[in-house]
Parts: C-alpha cells; structure tokens; sequence
C-alpha cells in the first residue's frame, strides 16, 4: 500500500493507491476466508508535496457489498485522500468454494469500476459489476463519494445496485443528477443481442438529440449514454421463453418479437443543474431535463394472450443564445441584454399492441405521436420585442399485421428467408420513438 501510494503520488494521479486495491481485495476473497484490514497515514510532506501543504485535495470514499444466495454478506470499503488509505473487508459468516469463486470472478470488475470513478474526468464502467453469477450471488451493491479540487469535478456520488430482478445506478455531482433503473425480471421480451444492440443505438441517437436541442451539458450526457448502455447492455434472453400465444406457431414468437424493442423494461433521466446566467433576470434559468422509459404489460397463456409495448419521452430545457452571432455575455449592463431566450417542452409516445389466438395472429398496431413546444422571448437592449410560441405536432396509427401480410398468411411465412429477415428488421425500425413531428410525418408513408 505504501509503495503504491506514493508511485501514485509521484506520478500526480489524483487517488494514490487505489490502482490495484480493489481487484487484490477481491482476489483475496477467492482464495482465503476471514476478516482483514490495513491502513496508511501520511503528512503532508509524506505525498511528495503532490497535494500541496494544506494537505487538502481529492478524496475517494468507495463501498461495495455483495450477498450471496445462502445469505453471506461480504463488505470491502476504500479510503484514499491527503490524509492516507484504509482498506478493510468483512464476510458475516464462511464462504462456500462457489461463493469464494464467484467473488474472484469479479475483481477484474471492481477494479475498472474504481478506475473509472476515480479518473479525471471521471467514468462509468459498471459493465462487469452487472454480470455477477446469479446462481452463486444473490446482490451487488456499490456506493462510491468522490471530490475534486480542480475541474472538471469528479462525480460527487454514485449508488448502484444489481440482483436478478432490477439494475439500477444513481449518479449525483456538480453537473447534475442521472438515474437508470432497468427491471430485468421479464425475460420473455428479450431479443436476442443483435436486436438488443440496435435498440441500444435508436436510443442513443434519441439521446443525442434531445441533448441538442436542448443544449444541455455533453460531457453529462455522454455519461448518462454510458450508464444507460451498462444497465441495458447483457440481459439474458431465454429463448425457451414463449410469449403468450406462440407456442403452437414458433415462427409468431419472431414476429411478435420484432415488434416489441428487445429491451427490458426501463426508467431513466438525467438533470442537469440549473444555472442562472442572467444578472438582470434570474428567472431565466439555463435548464435542461429529459425522461425516457419503456413499459411493457403481457396478458394470456397458450392459448392466446396480449402484449401492449407503451415508449415514452420528456424533454423540458431552456437557455439563452446569442441575436448577434457574437458569444453571449450577460452583464447588468443593459448593452449585453440583446439575446433570445429559449423555452421547450417535448412530448414523444410510441405504442405497439399484439393480439394473438391460438397461435394465429390476429392483430398488431403501432400507435405513435410528437409533440414540441418552443418559445422564443427577444430582447433588444433590454426591452422585450417578441414572445412567440410555436407548437409541432403529429400522430400517426399503422397497422402492422397488414404491413407483413406480403410475406405472412396465416401461419404460412415465405420462404425466402432474405426477404422475411429483412421485413423483420424493416418492421422493428418503426416502433421506436420519434420525438420530431416532421420525422414521424415522413416516416409515416414507409413500407417494408
């Protein structure tokens, strides 16, 4: 420990010691039972001068707890600052050689975690932590607080959790708050990776521009791309599971599949922190929020059943952009009050219904809409010359049992395996969310 602190100290890395704690720890779980601590104070002068002489700086408090089928609830906590590093973890009863292996197995991921939370500017890689082995671990638990003394800040704190229902991962700091939580429960609406991968990247788009066009903060937002695709990325898809109706036609299971996102069900936002970046009316604030979610409800058995499939999203932000093509800087100078002042609240809805009896389908809809709002305030030198609120919307019902009718009759699928995997695909592009009205009106004349 000591040798580590001070090789990381040298080299100016912002957390010393922390390079190879976490995954040692763990390591050492795999192999031996039993309780262990160690500590290291230093002063000031011990970090090679690397903090400064106040002995003030950053700080990385972590915390991982993971519970074991049998009921064994294993602790390991990390503390790396100015003053030192303590390391210490805690087992509540003995580990079985399965428990002992499966804690090993994740050390490679703790240690990226810990890599990534203690960068600058920090990262999330919680990947690993999500793929623990189910039958041997019940839970896994990670809280981390992380401060900085130069920017761009750390993330402050982070709670995520994992077990064989749920993911979920909290995300709070100076730039703002994140949130995804993914119910992992439902494994018959699973696609298969592929599927799951091309959902991934609508959504990511999605996000994309929202974040344009409510110009929130990129370096956020690029974080909560990541936590989005860490919590979403590896579900398990159980091709054994069927869905309601399908089993006497398995070919319907691909079919119904195809219209449905190949995603768990989620609920995720981000929020950034709103600034007030004009002297003369702080009323005006610089926000930017945005929801996502996707529920799915299923109805019926073999016989037959009901699937509805209902996407969502919200963006309210606002922000103050420049008339004069010059870089804005409000002042109480009333010189500099020559800008626009922009407001938007979006709304986007996407709905797909599956009927389905005795193994025949029988119907199969696609309901979308968009809404944006933007409002546009202009002030001269000042004085208020226009407020203009300019509304968009569209809505748009497809029947998509008869956009594969070309290629499916009854239970009868064409042959030509090309088309049908390709009609497939064209037919699983719809249903995702389109929060542009213009884009849902051109996309509305689309066949496959």
């Amino acid at each position: 420990m000591a040798g580590a602190y001070k090789t990381e100290a040298i080299t100016n890395q912002a957390f010393f010691g922390l390079g190879n704690v976490g995954s040692a720890l763990l390591d050492r779980l795999g192999t031996t039972d039993g309780d262990f601590s160690q500590s290291l104070q230093v002063t000031p002068a011990d970090s090679l001068g690397a903090l400064g002489s106040t002995a003030q700086g950053p700080q990385a408090d972590i915390e991982l707890t993971i519970e074991t089928k049998s009921g064994v609830e294993v602790d390991i906590t990390l503390h790396s600052g100015a003053d030192g590093m303590t390391v210490s973890e805690h087992s509540s009863g003995k580990l079985s050689a399965a428990e002992q292996s499966a804690l090993g197995n994740l050390s490679g991921a703790f240690q990226d975690a810990i890599n990534g939370l203690t960068a600058i500017p920090p990262t999330l890689d919680l990947s690993g932590l999500t793929q623990f082995d189910p039958s041997v671990l019940a839970s896994v638990h990670l809280q981390s607080n992380v401060t900085g003394e130069q920017p761009p800040q750390p993330i402050q704190s982070i709670d995520f959790q994992a077990n064989s229902a749920t993911r979920t991962v909290t995300v709070g700091g100076t730039a703002g708050t994140l949130n995804v939580n993914v119910d992992t429960a439902e494994s018959a609406i699973l696609g298969n990776r592929a599927q799951q991968a091309a959902a991934i990247a609508d959504y990511l788009k999605q996000f994309d521009e929202a974040d344009s066009r409510g110009r929130g903060d990129a370096s956020f937002m690029a974080m909560f791309k990541d936590a989005f695709t860490q919590m979403l990325s590896g579900s398990d898809t159980s091709p054994s599971q069927s869905l309601p109706g399908t089993t006497y036609a398995p070919s319907l299971a691909e079919v119904e599949h195809a219209m449905l996102t190949g995603l768990p069900d989620f609920n995720a936002s981000i929020t950034d922190a709103a600034q007030s970046t004009n002297p003369m009316r702080l009323s005006e604030q610089d926000t930017f929020s945005y929801q996502v979610s996707q529920s799915t409800d299923i109805e019926g058995n073999q016989q037959g059943g009901t699937i509805t499939q209902k996407q969502q999203s919200h963006l309210i932000a606002s922000y103050h952009e420049s008339l004069t093509g010059m870089p804005l800087a409000l002042t109480s100078k009333m010189n500099s009050q020559t800008y626009d002042y922009v407001q938007i609240n979006d709304t986007a809805n996407s709905t797909t219904e599956i009927d389905n009896e005795n193994g025949k389908l029988v119907k199969a809809s696609l309901s979308q809409s968009a809404d944006q709002s933007t409002r546009d305030s202009k002030y001269e030198m000042g004085e208020l010359v226009s407020d203009i609120t300019t509304p968009a919307e569209e809505s748009q019902s497809r029947d998509l049992l008869a956009l594969l009718r070309p290629f499916y009759d009854g239970r009868q699928v064409e042959q030509d395996s090309g088309k049908w995997q390709q009609a497939l695909s064209s037919l699983h592009d719809m249903i995702f969310l389109q929060p542009n009205p213009a884009d849902l009106s051109a996309n509305s004349s689309e066949s496959i």
